[in-house]
């Protein structure tokens, strides 16, 4: 996210207000201050877009995140989605072919819908979903072009929209066309990490974690009431297990032991394996995986269960430096999960 001025001459050089894909944080960060939004969404596509439908840009007075497109658009988004902030109109854009804007290109040859709407802090649809996203519930966002609506179930919506939010919860799609003008899209949790450890691939992992905005809890029984000098979400000074008994694991949380150490947690691996954690991991050497297995598979788990407990976690790769293990393990968070539940934003 970065700073802008209110002129179209001003779009940054250097397009850091893309960098993440939570469009929504940015949305309700800007509610907390009072501060308007106008909220972009891509609504469709043809032709390999480079973005999917469903992914968001919101700009407000002086800032903007997220991003539409390869850069071909953006800045034009930004300009109207200014108007829609004054005027409160929305707006529905057409780019590539059977586009207005002849002196726009997309250099993939695509076409895209952008659909552009004002949100105002006081709107219950962004009330309702700031609810259901500190529960960790998935959200499914109506919008008919005129008003919004936020639920995580068809009761949750008034009967002319109940249509739409059954298609979106049985869809496997992330975004959807509603009536003439509106569109829905689902919002899933975020993934969120359990990190035991406390060594530079530890904090390594964190780091990068939170770069790809997951939601970071850092366990190190016993260490220092400093914090790690990672701005993680959450840490805690007590045993995984107290950690653990305070959480309502999901399939949207991942659990990695970057303290090498299975048998000080071999029980903790078989809770979190009978749990709904969508991903369970520890570093560890190969050499040392046949005895974890052996454990697991004394404890009554069948091949399938053991194949969820990825030790050593990560792609394969040579590098064994702090940054690369990171890189390494949070790939393959990334990849489990979007197997598992779809993307990972």
């Amino acid at each position: 996210m970065a700073d802008f001025l209110a002129s179209q001459h001003s779009f940054p050089s250097w397009p850091e207000f893309g960098l993440y894909e939570d469009v929504m944080k940015f949305v309700l960060e800007a509610c907390e201050k009072n501060q308007p939004v106008a909220l972009a969404t891509l609504i469709d596509a043809t032709g390999g877009s480079p973005r999917p439908p469903g992914t968001q840009m919101a700009i407000s007075r002086d800032r903007m995140s997220g991003f539409l497109s390869g850069g071909c658009i953006e800045a034009d988004v930004a300009l109207h989605a200014r108007r829609t902030l004054v005027d409160g109109l929305r707006r529905v854009l057409v780019y590539g072919e059977q586009s207005k804007f002849r002196d726009i290109r997309l250099q993939c040859g695509a076409s895209i819908t952008i659909a552009i709407e004002k949100l105002s802090p006081s709107d219950p649809a962004i009330i309702t979903y700031a609810r259901l996203r500190e529960a960790r519930q998935q959200v499914i966002w109506i919008s008919d072009g005129e008003r919004r609506y936020a639920g995580s179930d068809v009761s949750d919506f008034e009967e002319q929209q109940q249509d739409a939010a059954a298609i979106a919860l049985s869809s496997t799609q992330s975004v959807g066309r509603y009536g003439g003008k509106g569109y829905w899209i689902r919002h899933r949790p975020l993934v969120r990490l359990i990190l035991i450890g406390a060594d530079p691939t530890t904090l390594a992992i964190a780091r990068l974690a939170k770069e790809a905005e997951f939601e970071v809890i850092l366990v190190r029984k016993s260490g220092p009431s400093e914090p790690p000098p990672i701005g993680v979400d959450r840490y805690s000074r007590r045993s995984l297990e107290h950690v653990l008994s305070g959480i309502e694991l999901d399939n949207r949380t991942a659990v990695v032991f970057a303290d090498h150490n299975f048998e000080a947690n071999k029980h903790s691996v078989v809770r979190l394996l009978n749990s709904k954690a969508g991903y369970v991991g520890m570093l560890g050497a190969t050499r040392n995986r046949d005895v974890k297995e052996d454990f697991l598979r004394a404890r009554g788990f069948s091949d399938n269960d053991i194949a969820r407990f990825r030790s050593p976690v990560g792609i394969r790769i040579s590098r064994s430096t702090p940054i690369a293990i990171a890189i390494s393990t949070v790939a393959e968070i990334i990849s489990v999960m979007e197997q598992k539940t779809g993307n990972t934003i």
